[in-house]
Parts: structure tokens; sequence; C-alpha cells
């Protein structure tokens, strides 16, 4: 079942989509784990889901760590002169727990480059970011799951409403042949 998950095509995006959100390339990951979430079925799935999108998301955050560490030179002509100092700001402010606590946040998925730029211990590095983006990740997972739950549960009313429905209609179109009837009649006494 486990098996079955990973490799599902909700599996294979969440982790696509993690990769491309920790090496930092402007990704709807939300919106792609709310879809996996859907197809999830499960809340196991849909934790195992999101589990596979923190651990990619780990991965990817680690390559901009890495490129933080071994080529700030590089980074220097790369990025804005306004995203450094943002990046820089945010690190000096709260020094290594951001790498925690901004994940879920769009600058979450660059402050691994000042991570790596200050070298904060990669062991460090890499616990902060997983738990700091692990919560979001079972959250967005687990809502498509529930959006889905619901959408199945309306689904499977959707005979009854409409045997129902058919029932009203039938029953409203004998009482209005009925009055027709019944007023003809009257009309002819």
């Amino acid at each position: 079942m486990w098996a079955a998950v990973v490799l599902s095509k909700s599996g294979l995006a969440g982790m696509l989509s993690g990769f491309l959100e920790g090496i930092g390339v402007p990704w709807p990951g939300a919106v792609v784990l709310a879809a996996a979430g859907t197809g999830a079925g499960a809340l196991a799935a849909a934790v195992l889901l999101g589990t596979l999108f923190a651990l990619t998301y780990t991965a990817g955050s680690a390559a901009q760590y890495l490129i933080g560490r071994y080529c700030r030179d590089l980074l220097d002509r790369l990025l804005s002169p306004k995203t450094r100092d943002k990046l820089d700001r945010v690190i000096e402010k709260y020094g290594q727990a951001a790498v925690l606590w901004t994940r879920p946040f769009a600058i979450g998925n660059y402050v691994s480059l000042p991570a790596g730029i200050m070298r904060m211990p990669p062991g460090k590095f890499l616990v902060y970011t997983f738990l700091g983006i692990w919560p979001w990740a079972v959250g967005m997972t687990a809502a498509g799951s529930w959006i889905s739950a619901q959408f199945q549960a309306v689904a499977a009313g959707l005979p009854l409403l409409a045997a129902l429905l058919a029932g009203v209609g039938a029953i409203a179109g004998v009482w209005k042949l009925w009055q027709s009837r019944h007023a003809s009649s009257s009309f002819s006494d």
C-alpha cells in the first residue's frame, strides 16, 4: 500500500513539487499538495504524501544551503541587492530559528542560502528545514483529502437526491394533470 502511494501520480507530483520548491523554483506547492491529497483517500496516505513532500523539499533546500555555503561570491552576483538584504535581515534578526519558522512562507524557500552563508551546522539545518515544512505539507495534503471526502459524500447522495427530485416532479406532474382535468370537467358541467 505504501509503495503504491509513493509511486502514484500524487506521490510523484508531491515529491517533484517539494524538490522544486526546496531549490527555490516558484511553484504552487500548496495547490499540488491539496490535489495530491484528493487522491490519497485515507488520512495515513495523506500524511505519507505530505512527508514525501517535506523530505524532497529538505533535499532541495540542502542544494541551496550548499550553494550558500560554498559559493558566496556567485550569490552576490546572482541575487538582487534587495533580495540579499531581505534574507540577511531575516537571519540576522531571528537567527538560525528562521530556517524553522519561515518554511511555510514564501521567504522560507530562500532562507537556505543565507543559512549556508552563515555556516549553520548542516544537521541542524536539515532538521529545522524538515520540521519547519512538515506540518504545512501534511496540513495541505490532509486538507485536500478532507475536501475530497466531502465531495464524495455529496456525490454519494446525488442518486438519492435525483430520485427524490424525480419523485417530486412526478407527483407535481400528476397533480397538475389532475387539476387540469378537474378544472376541464367543472367547465363542462
